[in-house]
């Protein structure tokens, strides 16, 4: 999985084939099959295994363990945290999907899994009573997750030279800022109320 992790970013998932990465990771094609069936497969797992291996899904799994609009908060910042190191092989993998490759699959399947991180931490927002009005659960999280995606970071970061710090800071304020219902307003304190 390393080495097709390697191969797929240095070229792309269209121009891996899999006696490439058997023999970049000294196996035989024979052996790839066995365990990931084709071609796909073994991208899916790549994917997959790359997810766990760089700790991003330990850091998703944390951000559960937070207050529902600190979680969401920390959600983004874990993706935003994450999309550099992923870039050239997520965009490899998008790019799968128009060209029919069998890397599309696993592109589909993290968007899918990270889609599903953004339902959970939106569904707690609202269990919590936070979701601004006019929001569903799922519309709210359709437009963190569009609002979030590599592409728009790709677009701002890579092309026009925002900083990957001012690119999260500002995102992260105005995706809060649209999804969230202002919180409950705190009691003056004596020493306020006298003046």
């Amino acid at each position: 999985m390393e080495a097709a992790w390697a191969l797929v970013r240095e070229r792309g998932a269209g121009a891996v084939r899999i006696g490439e990465i058997a023999a970049a990771a000294g196996v035989s094609r024979q052996l790839v099959y066995f365990h990931f069936e084709n071609r796909a497969g073994l991208l899916l797992a790549m994917a997959r295994h790359h997810d766990v291996e760089s700790g991003f899904v330990d850091r998703v799994a944390d951000t559960r363990t937070l207050p529902p609009v600190e979680g969401l908060e920390g959600l983004l910042r874990a993706w935003y945290g994450y999309i550099p190191g992923i870039l050239p092989v997520a965009r490899a993998l998008e790019a799968a999907v128009v060209t029919g490759d069998d890397g599309g699959a696993a592109w589909l399947d993290r968007m899918e899994d990270l889609w599903e991180a953004f339902r959970v931490a939106v569904e707690r927002v609202a269990r919590d009573g936070r979701l601004a009005e006019g929001w569903t659960v799922e519309g709210a999280t359709d437009w963190v997750w569009a609002r979030s995606h590599l592409t728009a970071w790709q677009h701002l970061v890579g092309e026009r030279g925002w900083s990957p710090d001012d690119y999260e800071e500002r995102s992260v304020r105005s995706i809060m800022a649209e999804v969230l219902a202002p919180g409950p307003r705190q009691k003056p304190s004596k020493n306020h109320s006298n003046e």
